[in-house]
């Protein structure tokens, strides 16, 4: 198999390391704090809910952005504390209640957050890349932050733009793919004619950043199951994949790319936004679907590249969740250790929508037992139903 691509990964410092447990009591106390000055039946119940997750758990730490939740001082928040009227916050008025921050503000915590990760993630680049992809569901802002990097280092003559927006947490799978037909075709382009009279392929790179602020959108005050869920398993994570058409320097080669909808299923996950922050849903019969449908599409997947499910080394699962990843090897009849990559990054650091799959991979090229040359399959799920997949080799 001849690959499209080849790319290194790396994962981005960002914020704060909290214990499951230091989150999970976080949430208690900030809905206890809602419920002094808020009507909100149902609060008993919901305490109860996140002592009974926080015994389940297979997340042992969780990254956020937010200083917010390393302490109880309600008087010094960045975003769960109530604005004040006229502050630019809120319309004129009553100041909302503390834990309704607005969507604004929310936004530009993002923006803030998003522009000093970029421009640290590309601090020591010498020369720009051929193009930047940014990748975000979990906030906007226009110019972007790559934007931003671009016209801090003057790069506007050479680097193209590209934003990958609201796919969640399948994202990254697509943007490679863009970023690899990007390098092939630039590639392609600088084709020149050598002495000799042979072809001289010219090298091009580009550079994907990846930022997932999914701590913006919780809710302290909520009661609801699925949202107090959410709020145990989602977290913060920042990456940089580097694209290039030559394998010098590569952890991985990327040999091909796989995408499908799942018929009749375009109700049971969405991502919207909404009154305050953005919004999900999410059916109870999704690892259903995944278990269903995901080995169809795999098996596809692998045939057409002469493959099947046991020629593959190493999963790298987008863990949803734990049921996500046992639907997933329980489908594909794998044993736990093809998944291990997978749920080591779910009990450290939680589901970072779009920005765990560079995670889980950069973990792969690190680990010396998987060894050079070894088959390495991602799959990722996200609205729609919509599932993502592709097939790399480690360099």
């Amino acid at each position: 198999m001849t690959p499209r691509a080849y790319l290194s990964v790396r994962s981005l410092p960002l914020g704060y390391t909290l214990r499951q447990e230091e989150g999970i009591a976080w949430m208690k106390a900030g809905l206890r704090h809602a419920a002094e000055t808020t009507v909100l039946p149902g609060a008993d119940r919901a305490e109860r809910y996140y002592d009974l997750l926080e015994r389940k758990t297979n997340i042992q730490h969780r990254v956020t952005a937010l200083e917010d939740y390393t302490h109880l001082d309600w008087d010094r928040m960045q975003l769960h504390r109530s604005p004040v009227s006229g502050d630019g916050e809120v319309a004129p008025g009553p100041p909302a209640p503390w834990h309704q921050a607005p969507l604004e503000r929310r936004m530009e915590l993002f923006a803030e957050t998003a522009n000093r990760v970029a421009h640290d993630a590309f601090a020591s680049d010498l020369e720009a890349p051929d193009a930047i992809v940014q990748v975000s569901c979990t906030g906007y802002d226009s110019p972007s932050a790559v934007q931003r990097v671009i016209a801090d280092r003057a790069w506007g003559d050479h680097a193209r733009v590209l934003s990958v927006g609201h796919m969640g947490c399948y994202a990254a799978l697509p943007a490679l793919a863009t970023a690899a037909d990007v390098v092939s075709a630039t590639s392609m382009r600088r084709v020149g004619v050598g002495d000799s009279g042979s072809d001289l392929e010219g090298d091009a790179r580009a550079a994907i950043f990846l930022i997932e602020l999914c701590t913006l959108h919780h809710h302290p005050a909520t009661t609801d199951p699925e949202q107090i869920v959410q709020q145990c398993l989602f977290a913060d994570g920042a990456a940089r994949l580097d694209v290039s058409s030559t394998p010098e320097g590569s952890d991985f080669a990327l040999l091909d790319h796989v995408e499908a909808i799942i018929p009749d299923t375009l109700g049971e996950m969405t991502w919207r936004p909404a009154g305050v922050a953005f919004q999900m849903t999410l059916s109870r019969r999704v690892p259903e679907h995944i278990q269903t449908n995901v080995a169809g599409v795999l098996e596809a997947f692998l045939s057409r590249n002469g493959l099947g499910v046991d020629d593959v080394d190493v999963f790298a699962v987008h863990p949803g969740g734990p049921r996500v990843i046992e639907s997933t090897a329980s489908a594909l009849g794998i044993e736990d250790e093809k998944v291990a990559h997978s749920q080591s990054v779910l009990r450290d650091r939680g589901n970072m929508s779009s920005t765990t799959l560079p995670h889980i991979w950069e973990r792969i090229a690190s680990d010396a037992a998987v060894p050079s040359g070894a088959l390495v399959c991602s799959v990722a799920f996200g609205p729609g139903l919509t599932v993502v997949g592709n097939l790399m080799r480690k360099a």
